[in-house]
């Protein structure tokens, strides 16, 4: 096992790291049968805590029950409800110490996709070679010539 990587079998089935066995839905087996929250387990095996662990086929079923019931759950829970946690101008976000070590792991595979690197060199070409941009954001010159991750 990776740390942060699920294994399926030739199924599709998603294994479970405590017990060694697959099931359809990782995380309900988890929380019955090994008496453990998601989080805490997601988080000791390193995987991304805002995705669940099943099967395609499992995800599929989900996904159409939810887009039969649009109006309940998208329009209603998502879209209304959801004003309470959007984005407040002025707001500091999330600083570098409260980003998960799940989410640093999917940022720094997400540095690695040809678009990225594309869009990181066009705004390198910009900002300039100077790194003047660098020193009115941040205090301090970078070299002229930023290496690609």
């Amino acid at each position: 096992m990776s740390y942060g990587i699920i294994e399926y079998n030739d199924q599709g089935l998603p294994k479970c790291e405590i017990c060694g066995k697959y099931f359809k839905r990782v995380l309900s087996h988890v929380r019955q049968k090994h008496f453990m929250p998601e989080r805490e387990y997601k988080t000791m095996f390193g995987f991304d805590l805002r995705k669940g662990i099943c099967s395609k086929e499992s995800s599929e079923l989900s996904k159409n029950k939810t887009l039969s019931n649009f109006d309940k759950c998208i329009k209603n829970n998502l879209l209304s409800k959801g004003n309470k946690s959007k984005f407040i101008k002025g707001h500091k976000g999330r600083t570098k110490d409260m980003v998960s070590a799940q989410t640093k792991i999917m940022l720094k595979k997400r540095l690695e996709e040809p678009y990225m690197k594309e869009a990181m060199k066009l705004s390198g070409e910009k900002m300039g070679k100077s790194g003047k941009g660098n020193v009115k954001r941040w205090g301090k010159e970078t070299p002229n010539i930023i290496p690609m991750v």
